[in-house]
């Protein structure tokens, strides 16, 4: 979907949020998202070409280049609820992925102040890595435009 960002039309992500959740994020408290590993979003959010790219890099022995297979194409999102009554636009300058284990709640509370997980990873300390669930992460930068939230 496109969004108008400072007069021109770019590409946005269309999501669904909680009402409470836009708010925080106008209110200031909230800068990160989080949706879970699935394959709808998986299909939103990895640059499949990337992926294509890192496979050939590991079976040359070069793993090391390999980049994030995410998206940079896109920097926006669109919320909004599902009878479309409210609608936040944002900027974000990171996607990525982490997983629910003490290494990556801390990671996503030293670089974004996010502390909505400090507990919860602890409920699958020991469990298996596959067991272990993965989500993705956006770091909103900017309020875009919010139509009915106030």
């Amino acid at each position: 979907m496109k969004i108008d960002y400072k007069g021109e039309q770019v590409e946005a992500y269309d999501l669904i949020m909680k009402k409470e959740n836009a708010l925080a994020i106008l209110n200031g408290t909230k800068t990160v998202e989080i949706r879970p590993f699935t394959p709808s979003y998986s299909e939103k959010f990895t640059d499949f070409e990337q992926l294509e790219k890192n496979e050939k890099l590991r079976e040359e022995g070069h793993e090391d280049q390999c980049q994030p297979p995410y998206r940079t194409d896109i920097g926006f999102i669109h919320f909004r609820n599902y009878n479309n009554s409210w609608s936040l636009d944002v900027a974000i300058d990171e996607l990525g992925m982490t997983e629910m284990t003490e290494e990556g709640v801390r990671f996503l509370s030293e670089e974004f102040g996010f502390h909505d997980y400090d507990e919860e990873w602890q409920q699958y300390e020991g469990m298996p890595e596959e067991d272990i669930p993965l989500f993705y992460y956006m770091h909103i930068v900017e309020i875009v435009r919010q139509t009915g939230l106030q």
